[in-house]
């Protein structure tokens, strides 16, 4: 069973629906959208885009041409742990890390070249401040009143973070990742990693770069980042504490880490956060 919630004739010439589709539990999430952004009034855009904070778990983005956020969801601003206004005018690389970030911007470029979407593309999502999640995200070219793309939209729902509930391409590959993130303390070594999976290290280099366009390398790195942000933020512990959950052979090496991947101290990071 399906509602919708519509937006109509607010300017029919410039603005034609935005329409979003959910069944009860928000496993299914549709856009249909024509925003004719040159013409329509900036007071209009907002009352848009109030729907789409009525949406607790679905984030929602408009980025221009240089592939910049203009627009977003408090949805958005709350899995990025940023406040709306620090992250307009900022691009992926901002936000995520650099190998994800990579990614994002590619598809975002491939839908503003084509005006082809991008639909229901199932993607691990991270963020420099911590947290991960698998995410079924669609991405639309914006055009204007003469039909040229002048920037992409995008949403992108929660996945259940259970390999068991992923789609059957990604199923066992979910599996690998839930390995990793289950053995971050343990200092866990891409070997340890292949060998759970059953698989050669060559093979498991093969899934990562099909699935996520990233080394396994790479990959365990960044979430023992991801993992040592969260801690930071949200909880109390030390640096040799945090060093320890997060895999690391000492404090000294996960500084070396962190500083290498966001330009600062743990510690510096720490009390920015705290403002």
């Amino acid at each position: 069973m399906y509602g919708w919630v519509c937006v109509k004739d607010l300017s029919i010439t410039h603005f034609q629906r935005i329409g979003i589709a959910w069944d009860a539990n928000f496993f299914a999430v549709f856009v249909t959208m024509e925003i004719r952004a040159q013409k329509l009034d900036e007071a209009s855009i907002r009352s848009i885009l109030a729907l789409f904070d009525e949406l607790d778990d679905v984030l929602f983005w408009i980025k221009d041409a240089s592939h910049r956020i203009t627009a977003l969801n408090k949805a958005f601003a709350e899995r990025v742990k940023l406040p709306p206004a620090a992250i307009l005018g900022k691009t992926d690389k901002e936000l995520h890390y650099d190998e994800f970030a990579q990614v994002f911007i590619a598809d975002d470029q491939r839908v503003f070249e084509s005006g082809e979407p991008i639909r229901y593309k199932v993607e691990l999502l991270t963020s420099l401040y911590g947290g991960v999640e698998w995410r079924n995200t669609t991405k639309l070219p914006v055009v204007d009143l003469d039909g040229n793309t002048v920037g992409t939209a995008g949403i992108s729902r929660p996945l259940p973070n259970s390999a068991e509930a992923l789609p059957g391409s990604y199923r066992a590959f979910g599996e690998i990742v839930e390995f990793i993130l289950g053995n971050i303390a343990n200092s866990v070594t891409v070997q340890e990693i292949a060998e759970q999976a059953g698989m050669s290290i060559a093979t498991l280099e093969r899934r990562f770069h099909e699935h996520l366009s990233l080394s396994p390398r790479a990959f365990l790195a960044q979430m023992r980042l991801s993992r040592a942000r969260q801690l930071l933020r949200d909880t109390p512990l030390n640096m040799q504490e945090i060093a320890m959950e997060c895999g690391y052979d000492s404090p000294a090496a996960f500084s070396r880490a962190f500083r290498r991947e966001m330009d600062r101290a743990p510690s510096e990071f720490r009390q920015e956060l705290r403002g």
